[in-house]
């Protein structure tokens, strides 16, 4: 600092200390904390402190011999440490020079230390340059210590007054320096080691496993969740080489070398008691200098990702037991037959005319089940192309035929594992379809279209049909083996026109739900409705019946629409004007004649006589011998 400037700061801080009104001839600083304060202060600015200690006392044995002393303080020109010659020290004493004691100029007016936290420039202050009488006898050299562009605290170097030499103010800038420094590295330091800890923490907790791999194959760093998943400690895999645990390593290698891209492919590690398949994922590791370093690869369980394709893609069972309307004999009993079958893992045949509610009650058995936090998958086989149902039941591999997904893909058997699958509309499988079908269900495994390796699955198989496969395997449509695999529990679920009993409770149910998406009120159900309903033969069943009262929650009191309209081809089972008869008869005679009935009825159409009266064509065509009807 030029003498010039120096005069100019030391003008300015006389000016302020003459407006604090400190009295020059005073000889203790204003402001001393001590106790608990100076602790805490002592504590706040420990890492100033541990830093510039060693500092101060290399500066020191460099001046110790002429009587020097050198003082630290904080951004408040409070001191936090001093040390010095034993007679120096003692005259500082002597002035309440101690741990705790204010040098700012509001406390002893102008002096190095205050006036360099106040002018943000070091400075040295000399003999009568000293504000207060006391201090004449010294030079005070000091210089302000910045932290993240912040003045916190100052380094003061004080001699006797005749031992003023301009080189003792270098010697403090030079150890500010250092301190500077010291603290910048340490903040460098922190933030390494923070950034080091949050990638640890973040590497350690992400949800799939991650290997380091070098140029030699070996394995470098391993996360905590590639431990977990395959269940491995650390120090097994550390300096091993990669193909140890992973026979396709090469493979992965040679494709990512070749700047292609390694991503969710399937493959395994060649580990005992690890049987799981895992998507993999392999990267180059390069520097700046785009050079390569090594290798990254990370794996996930394959189940994980089934499981969060069952979890979004609906692959659940919504409907329960209880949500099942029953109040006819006939539901009551089947309702109590299911629930005593559901837990077993046995395959169940479900049959009934389309409109029953087969379905819901394959959801209600699942969700009263063990497996119901498990995935629920329907599959309609008479929806599925034939040149398609394969892949889509059992998945495929990557290549498997043109247009194969990348990766492959895993099929309808293999998401439902460990829950139920669902097979509607059964009796529709092309035979030879219902070949593999019962390889699967015999053996517990599948395989993928393209894939040379079986995988062992765990399911429940529920199957359901409207048509009667015993009929289907007279004729050769179904196989016999595959009917009696399925046919374990049988559960048929009878027609609504023979189970008249839930018609009403159904009705006013599906009113409920159907007002409140559609918002609009719930109409009022009318006796002549009512009856309606009750007389109707309902040959799409629940179904139908939802449609209906849909229907009449669309046109509300609009009563010249909601009439039923009675198909020509479909009859009801109970008449508005009843048999006439003038003598009692068997339920045989009565039998013979309803038959005949609806054979009139329906212009002798098997297939929709057998239907309306709700039993199977070989057990009409049993009756029609039975009874000698002709047609």
């Amino acid at each position: 600092m030029i003498e010039k400037d120096k005069d100019i700061i030391i003008k300015r801080s006389h000016s302020r200390s003459k407006s604090f009104g400190i009295d020059p001839q005073c000889q203790y600083p204003k402001l001393i904390i001590k106790g608990k304060e100076l602790e805490y202060q002592l504590k706040e600015n420990k890492e100033l402190i541990d830093i510039a200690e060693p500092i101060m006392t290399q500066l020191l044995s460099t001046v110790e011999k002429n009587g020097f002393m050198i003082v630290l303080t904080d951004s408040d020109a409070c001191i936090l440490k001093i040390i010095g010659g034993k007679e120096t020290l003692k005259a500082a004493q002597n002035l309440n020079m101690i741990e705790g004691a204010s040098m700012s100029e509001k406390s002893i007016g102008t002096n190095a230390m205050g006036t360099a936290i106040s002018e943000n420039a070091a400075v040295q202050i000399t003999a009568k340059e000293h504000f207060i009488s006391a201090y004449h006898q010294w030079t005070c050299s000091a210089a302000p210590i910045h932290y993240n562009n912040k003045v916190i605290g100052t380094l003061n170097l004080t001699g006797k007054a005749e031992n003023v030499h301009p080189h003792t103010l270098g010697l403090v800038m030079a150890a500010v320096s250092a301190i500077e420094n010291k603290l910048t590295s340490n903040l460098i330091l922190k933030e390494l080691f923070a950034s080091r800890q949050y990638a640890w923490a973040m590497m350690n907790n992400l949800a799939y496993g991650v290997f380091a791999i070098d140029l030699n194959d070996e394995i470098k760093w391993v996360n905590d969740s590639a431990c977990r998943i395959i269940n491995i400690r650390r120090k097994s895999l550390l300096d091993k080489e990669i193909k140890e645990f992973l026979p396709d390593w090469y493979k992965i290698k040679r494709i990512v070398l070749n700047d292609l891209s390694f991503l969710d492919q399937e493959s395994t590690f060649q580990i005992p008691e690890i049987r799981e398949r895992f998507l993999f994922n392999a990267y180059l590791i390069k520097n700046e200098q785009q050079e390569i370093l090594g290798y990254l690869v990370t794996f996930r369980p394959m189940s994980r990702m089934l499981n969060l394709i069952k979890k979004y893609s609906g692959l659940h069972a919504h409907y329960t037991f209880d949500e099942i309307i029953s109040k006819s004999p006939q539901t009551v009993k089947l309702i109590e037959y299911a629930k005593r079958v559901a837990n077993s893992p046995s395959t169940v045949l479900i049959t009934g005319e389309s409109g029953t509610g087969k379905e819901v009650f394959a959801q209600a058995i699942h969700n009263a089940s063990e497996r119901h936090n498990s995935a629920f998958v329907a599959v309609n086989c008479g929806a599925i192309s034939p040149t398609l149902i394969e892949s889509e039941m059992f998945g495929y591999e990557e290549g498997a035929f043109t247009g194969a997904r990348k990766g492959g893909c895993p099929g309808k058997f293999e998401l439902a594992n460990g829950g139920t699958i669902f097979l509607d509309e059964i009796g529709e499988m092309p035979v030879d379809m219902q070949i593999k079908l019962l390889r699967v269900l015999q053996e517990g495994t599948v395989t993928r279209v393209g894939a040379q390796e079986s995988k062992k699955i765990d399911i429940r198989v529920i199957a359901a049909t409207n048509k009667n496969l015993e009929d289907e395997v007279e004729k050769g449509d179904f196989r016999l083996d595959l009917f009696y695999r399925l046919n374990v529990i049988p559960i048929h679920i009878p027609s609504l026109r023979n189970r008249r009993e839930d018609i009403i409770p159904l009705a006013r149910h599906f009113m409920v739900i159907k007002s409140e998406k559609l918002n609009k009120p719930i109409p009022e159900l009318s006796d002549d409705i009512k009856d309606k309903l009750l007389n109707y033969s309902w040959h799409g069943n629940v179904r139908e019946l939802e449609n209906y009262i849909e229907k009449i929650v669309n046109l509300g009191d609009n009563k010249d629409y909601c009439d039923i309209n009675i198909d020509k081809n479909s009859a009801p089972i109970i008449f508005s004007k009843p048999i006439q008869v003038d003598k009692l008869k068997t339920l045989e005679e009565i039998e013979r004649e309803t038959i005949v009935f609806t054979i009139q009825q329906l212009n002798g159409n098997i297939s929709k006589v057998a239907k309306s009266l709700g039993i199977g064509r070989n057990t009409l065509y049993a009756k029609l011998k039975k009874f000698n009807i002709n047609l």
